[in-house]
């Protein structure tokens, strides 16, 4: 039985698995972003002490699936783009210490990768890259089996890939990146600008939204349902997701790409306008040997990539 731990931006979640990766027990909340670190760790080993009591076998180890950069090597939390508190975290140790469980973090993006090459849609495949697009994007690379970590160990931040030079500003600093323009959040704030630019043509969204603010899972249920404004929305995703693509297929080739995230929930309505603009960008050379893929656990990918680097450790 395995541990198993994902820290993201909204939401936080702490699951008991089997090494075959059933999940026998999961608690989840949201994630307190001003609390940031302090506030998290304790909550983590608070929740995690009380599912150690839970489990149906002896715990083995702990995985953990973060959502920022990650020093694999030398298994600390570098930082995160959306809570405060991150920089220069051992959590490995801590739960070691604390939890008495041997424990492993990974970037949330690669874990996620590596859940759905292990357990998921991408079963067979040696070659595969992961999107996950929800509150922003990150992503994982994985070849001939093994994740790709690059020369200092950063590979994989596939939602900073530039689209637009001019573009909206991310919060990595730059303009224009893949995940200014198609995150979660991203298609939220270019709805309601649409909306502010165009009311009359906005009236179906804002309905759609009640009292809320407009998000990504409105705009892709309006356009399900025919509204133009919101299918255009989905068409200039879909191009520049497309564009970001493309990249990716004509430099590495890859098997299978496999979007997971909140966003991905929006299944064909997404991919398939997204399968006709990656193939308008990419290679003719590639376009036969690509499948593009919602994952087959998109809610659940990081938990299950952490599982899969956890039995390592046992």
């Amino acid at each position: 039985m395995i541990l198993a731990i994902d820290i993201g931006g909204t939401h936080y979640k702490l699951a008991l698995v089997s090494a075959e990766g059933q999940i026998h027990r999961l608690h989840q909340g949201s994630t307190d972003r001003t609390g940031g670190a302090a506030w998290m760790i304790p909550r983590l080993l608070q929740e995690g002490r009380t599912l150690l009591t839970q489990a149906p076998a002896s715990v083995r180890a702990c995985g953990i699936g973060f959502g920022g950069p990650v020093d694999f090597a030398g298994q600390r939390i570098l930082s995160s783009t959306h809570v405060g508190g991150w920089n220069e975290i051992c959590l490995p140790r801590i739960i070691e210490a604390e939890l008495g469980l041997r424990a492993v973090v990974e970037n949330d993006a690669n874990a996620g990768g590596l859940g759905e090459l292990v357990f998921g849609v991408g079963q067979g495949c040696r070659h595969l890259v992961y999107l996950t697009i929800s509150t922003g994007i990150g992503g994982g690379i994985i070849i001939d089996g093994q994740v790709y970590r690059g020369a200092n160990g950063q590979a994989g931040e596939l939602g900073h890939l530039p689209i637009l030079p001019e573009g909206p500003e991310c919060d990595c600093g730059n303009q224009g990146c893949l995940e200014a323009l198609c995150s979660g959040k991203s298609i939220g704030r270019r709805a309601e600008e649409a909306v502010v630019r165009q009311p009359a043509r906005g009236a179906e969204l804002r309905r759609l939204a009640g009292a809320g603010p407009l998000s990504a899972e409105v705009v892709f249920k309006a356009a399900r349902q025919g509204d133009e404004l919101a299918r255009e929305l989905v068409e200039e995703t879909c191009l520049y997701l497309g564009m970001g693509l493309a990249t990716l297929i004509n430099i590495l080739a890859p098997e299978m790409i496999v979007l997971g995230g909140g966003v991905s929930r929006a299944g064909e309505t997404l991919l398939a306008p997204l399968r006709q603009m990656a193939n308008r960008f990419a290679m003719p050379v590639h376009r036969s040997l690509v499948r593009l893929e919602q994952a087959r656990h998109p809610d659940q990918a990081v938990l299950l990539g952490a599982v899969a680097l956890a039995r390592e450790l046992v």
